[in-house]
């Protein structure tokens, strides 16, 4: 077991919501070692995850243009051994990083033993099957710190941001300018995703946000390259919609500004809907109430990616404690690693997942009401029954 240690350098390369998991880790260590020196190595992606987690010291952005090719690979390794680390945590990465890690000569090197190249490279690896979903994967994250005396079921950390002050003032002048009327609560609409997993059908997203437009301003958000499916999207919600004074709005925001006013836009939002994705990650660490659709294929499935250290409810209902709902496909879903299409009798399922089912859901978190698959729910001021009838465009 590693005792007195000072200086550790935390290591995620790849996507938001990756980088996003790996913060409860953080948090742990943080935790066993509350005078440490904290280091985050990520990507680009994920350098504001990292610059926004309250527990690390520093971040190195991997993407950096002096990291690049033969020399930077030499930058790297110099700017590693300025740190003078003492252990290293690669949750994931390339080759090219793992080499770097080795060859900046840090002691103790942990990682997972899943490439022929890092049982060289980590001198404290740890053999891990992620494809098997035997766990969540920020608790895969944590299993790697058991040579910290850290343990997956002694550890209760969830995910962890912090909101940049300069951008909540941004994104409020963003809200003021656009007219969105602070008597009504925010949800957030996030309909697109990387396409790592399936997702809920374009029309859907535009159906939900009609009836929730009813009640609740509305901000469909996207990243980048996503400006068309937005305006897709918002320009279905507001298809014969007439504004009239003192009632919700829908607006549109492309996230164009970087990744920390992205945070600041939906830290400003009462509720959020997206399916597996960053953004729904995002909401989650920070407290966001969220209603999230899954995939049922075994490596897409909640049961590794989806929202972690808040509870939560499912297609079977919700409690009025509950942050998050996770819903999925009622299917008998066969499938390890990617969608048989038109072999699977299923096929298409995530439509399966009806408007009205996630409206439900999210009114009741919204609300703090109780939602039970057994029994019908009322919710004062807001008439379901008016809305449901309304036809899916």
């Amino acid at each position: 077991m590693i005792k007195n240690v000072s200086r550790i350098l935390l290591v995620r390369t790849d996507k938001i919501g990756d980088v996003v998991l790996t913060t409860p880790a953080i948090a742990a260590v943080r935790a066993k070692f509350p005078e440490a020196y904290l280091v985050g190595l990520t990507s680009t992606i994920g350098y504001e995850v990292y610059s926004s987690n309250p527990h690390l010291n520093k971040t190195i952005c991997l993407d950096d243009p002096r990291y690049e090719g033969f020399f930077g690979l030499l930058h790297l390794v110099s700017d590693l051994n300025k740190e003078k680390l003492e252990v290293a945590v690669v949750f994931q990465a390339s080759f090219r990083v793992a080499f770097a890690v080795w060859f900046s000569r840090i002691r103790y090197r942990i990682g997972p033993l899943s490439k022929w190249w890092s049982w060289f490279f980590y001198n404290l690896g740890r053999r891990q099957n992620r494809s098997a979903v035997e766990m969540h994967e920020a608790d895969y994250n944590l299993q790697l710190l058991r040579t910290f005396g850290i343990s997956v079921a002694d550890t209760w950390e969830k995910t962890y941001l912090n909101v940049s002050p300069e951008k909540k003032k941004t994104i409020k002048s963003f809200l003021k300018e656009k007219g969105l009327n602070p008597k009504f609560k925010t949800v957030a609409i996030h309909p697109g995703m990387a396409g790592s997993a399936l997702n809920w059908p374009e029309r859907h997203y535009i159906s939900l946000g009609r009836r929730l437009l009813k009640h609740y301003n509305i901000i469909v958000t996207g990243g980048p390259g996503e400006n068309t499916l937005v305006d897709r999207v918002i320009q279905g919600i507001t298809r014969e919609h007439g504004y009239l004074p003192d009632q919700p709005m829908a607006i549109k925001y492309y996230g164009e500004n970087g990744l920390k006013e992205f945070i600041a836009l939906l830290d400003a939002c009462d509720g959020v809907v997206a399916p597996s994705t960053g953004p729904m990650h995002i909401a989650v660490a920070l407290g966001k109430k969220t209603v999230t659709v899954f995939s049922p294929i075994k490596v897409q499935s909640a049961l590794r990616w989806g929202p972690y250290g808040v509870p939560f409810g499912t297609n079977l209902g919700i409690s009025p404690n509950d942050q998050v709902s996770i819903l999925v496909p009622d299917v008998n879903c066969a499938e390890n690693f990617k969608c048989a299409l038109h072999a699977c009798i299923y096929y298409p399922c995530m439509p399966r997942i009806s408007v009205e089912d996630v409206e439900t859901q999210l009114l009741a978190i919204l609300e703090g009401a109780a939602v039970s698959m057994f029994k019908n729910t009322n919710f004062v001021g807001y008439d379901l029954e008016e809305n449901f009838e309304e036809q899916d465009v």
